[in-house]
């Protein structure tokens, strides 16, 4: 029998029918072959039990039904089965190759996941060894981890980090498109992961290579947390850089809608290939839809080729136009057009990130997570022409009326016929007459125009100018009439004015008191915000720790958030040194919250409890938290019993003590080994320079 790739094949055989999942991505495909009609599924692509990036290409073998016939052989999901470290709880996933399952882990406490082996699918196995050990050596906080290896029932398996929460194909499906704070957030996430595995060394099948591709770079691979945690999955098919494509079957496997061209035309490839893909998915969550969305191989094929997608000048919305042009860069035919690194596109994405907002990337995606309208995209285009043409007249016009308001506003009179004003520039605008009580003229015996008797101005005093032989402004002069001159007793007329009436006295009344404001009223002013709770939540991440015990005791117990309330004000309190409430708190409150065992911890250790200091600790890196990311917790936690051991070891050196310090600070520069930088990673150099 003739194998697919035999050009002389039987006629009458008739190729398998095209399935769906082709386009959607499912099933990685080798690259297609000249006599396969449109419509056609193409089988996927097998290795062997040896180095597959040094093996010579000795033919391709087509997976048959087995796997589908024996598939019924798993679990269901739906029983306890024992499976790798844990019992099986649910099934979470399945595709061609695997299904994927969550397991309880009884001892630790934590959900993991467990990726087992379809039966039937020997080709593919080495392609799971393969993802196994190159998983094996990532570890990124962006990457998910492998924990272990093994075998159910002959088939091999691989347990794995328990991700709660959506693939970003999910996640674009259920919201549309998404803000582009969030865009930018999760693209910057992504690029970290790549940027740190196409940097590393790895040891595969004993020989060393340099640098991680990722090659199957799609939103289904791609896990986002209900905490807003970005995680790269399925290593599947990645490969080390310096592999040659050549090496492995000269086949291309992948997702069609975000492969390069390069990996379609079959040429050796490197990391700007993973650049292309994170710029098709970076389109995809700007717009909504896919850069390539067509439903069959033969449109596909013809657009890809093309490089012929909807540009983002012809959506009926803004795009934000910093992430529109990373995206266009990434999508450029020739791999020479695009970023020349992960690094140089992860520092382009960081600068459109930060003009976009002041949150990091992991608070916009916390937030759009449990309130998605805070980050409401206001995209409708405008379709007015912003032009010269027509901005400097509209700035002109703009200016007049502002300049014409704000005479009108403190000029009442602005807008009148005055008299002709001849005296100096005054700068005062308390002007006081002194002419009262002399009969108006308008004119001089010579028939000039009168000159104006002195004016007093307040804090001032100038003299008029001659105004010489110039004639009045036209229009009518009314000057207010001046009463007559009254008569003396002794029938003379004086222009004294008579001496005012005495006003009565009038009672006493008390000074206004400006009203005092409370704590916490000035807070609300001070943050912006009337939610005692939300100003807490600010005053924490700004480490004004005493504005946030005066927010937080003041919110309700009843508040919706009544746990995050605590576990802050279980913060603030040991942060500021309140250990009797913090330690209140600590024996009051049991929540099973990462979060909370950290800070139980951290008081322990500050309170020289050292034995129940390491046991939250522990505890705290096996629950989840409400408040803070897992990793961040879990880094905190990995730090404070490094420091705890290290303390032991000084005060009473000895082998145990010593080997606990040495574990502990190997582990804390394992976890900031991708930023040296870093003064932990400083820290634990130097701690184990010393241990040693």
């Amino acid at each position: 029998m003739n194998t697919p790739s035999d050009p002389q094949r039987n006629q009458n055989q008739q190729p398998p029918r095209f399935d769906q999942t082709f386009i959607e991505g499912d099933t990685p495909v080798q690259q297609p072959y000249p006599y396969l009609h449109p419509g056609t599924r193409i089988p996927s692509a097998s290795t062997s039990g040896v180095n597959p990036y040094t093996r010579v290409p000795t033919g391709r073998t087509q997976t048959g039904m087995t796997g589908a016939m024996n598939a019924d052989m798993l679990p269901t999901g739906n029983d306890p089965i024992p499976l790798g470290s844990g019992t099986i709880v649910n099934q979470l996933g399945a595709g061609g190759m695997a299904r994927v399952y969550k397991i309880w882990n009884e001892k630790l406490e934590v959900f993991r996941a467990v990726k087992i082996l379809i039966p039937g699918q020997a080709d593919l196995k080495n392609r799971f060894d393969t993802e196994a050990k190159i998983t094996a050596k990532l570890h990124h906080p962006n990457i998910v981890e492998i924990y272990n290896v093994g075998e159910w029932n002959n088939l091999p398996y691989l347990e794995m980090e328990f991700i709660d929460g959506d693939s970003l194909e999910s996640f674009i499906h259920k919201n549309g498109t998404l803000p582009s704070a969030v865009c930018s957030s999760i693209a910057i996430f992504v690029a970290r992961a790549l940027s740190y595995a196409h940097s590393q060394e790895v040891l595969i099948y004993g020989k060393s290579y340099h640098g991680i591709i990722h090659r199957d770079l799609k939103p289904a691979n791609i896990m986002i947390s209900g905490n807003g945690e970005v995680t790269l999955m399925d290593f599947g098919i990645a490969r080390p850089t310096e592999a040659s494509l050549h090496t492995v079957e000269g086949n291309i496997v992948g997702t069609m809608q975000y492969l390069s061209p390069e990996q379609m035309d079959g040429i050796d490839i490197d990391g700007r290939t993973d650049i292309y893909s994170l710029g098709a998915i970076l389109y995809e969550m700007l717009t909504g839809t896919k850069t390539f969305p067509q439903d069959t191989i033969t449109n596909l094929m013809k657009k890809k080729i093309m490089n012929e997608y909807r540009k983002f000048n012809d959506f009926d919305f803004d795009i934000q136009p910093g992430l529109s042009k990373i995206s266009q860069k990434c999508l450029q035919i020739n791999k020479e057009d695009r970023y020349p690194n992960v690094e140089s596109l992860l520092r382009e994405l960081e600068n459109v990130h930060r003009s976009i907002t002041n949150e990091t990337p992991g608070r916009v995606l916390k937030n759009y997570i449990s309130n998605p309208d805070s980050y409401k995209n206001s995209n409708k285009k405008s379709h007015f022409i912003f032009s010269s043409k027509f901005l400097v007249p509209i700035a002109g016009l703009i200016a007049l009326s502002s300049v014409v308001a704000y005479l009108l506003l403190t000029n009442p009179d602005f807008g009148t016929i005055s008299a002709p004003e001849n005296t100096e520039p005054i700068n005062s605008v308390a002007l006081v007459d002194t002419t009262k009580g002399v009969e108006p003229s308008p004119t001089d015996s010579t028939g000039g125009a009168r000159k104006p008797d002195t004016v007093r101005v307040v804090g001032t005093e100038t003299r008029p100018t001659d105004p010489g032989p110039t004639n009045p402004r036209p229009g009518p002069i009314n000057p207010r009439p001046r009463p007559k001159p009254r008569p003396t007793p002794g029938g003379e007329t004086s222009d004294k004015k008579p001496d005012p009436k005495p006003i009565p006295a009038k009672p006493d009344i008390p000074a206004v008191t400006a009203v005092q404001k409370s704590p916490l009223e000035r807070l609300e002013e001070k943050y912006g915000n009337s939610d005692p709770l939300a100003i807490g939540k600010s005053a924490i991440n700004a480490r004004a720790f005493q504005d946030a015990i005066v927010a937080l005791e003041s919110t309700p117990d009843n508040h919706p958030d009544a746990r995050m309330k605590t576990l802050l004000l279980f913060q603030a309190y040991i942060e500021t040194g309140r250990n009797k409430d913090a330690l209140f708190i600590a024996n009051s409150e049991s929540p099973t919250d990462a979060q909370y065992d950290y800070l139980c911890g951290k008081l322990y250790e500050k309170m020289g409890k050292t034995k129940q200091a390491l046991d939250y600790y522990q505890s705290s890196l096996t629950k989840p938290s409400i408040i803070r990311s897992r990793n961040a917790i879990r880094n905190d936690a990995l730090f404070g019993t490094a420091k705890l051991w290290s303390d032991q070891y000084k005060s009473n050196p000895g082998s145990d003590t010593r080997i606990q310090a040495l574990n502990a600070w190997n582990i804390v520069k394992r976890t900031y080994s991708s930023t040296p930088d870093h003064e932990r990673f400083k820290i634990a150099n130097r701690e184990l320079a010393s241990i040693q």
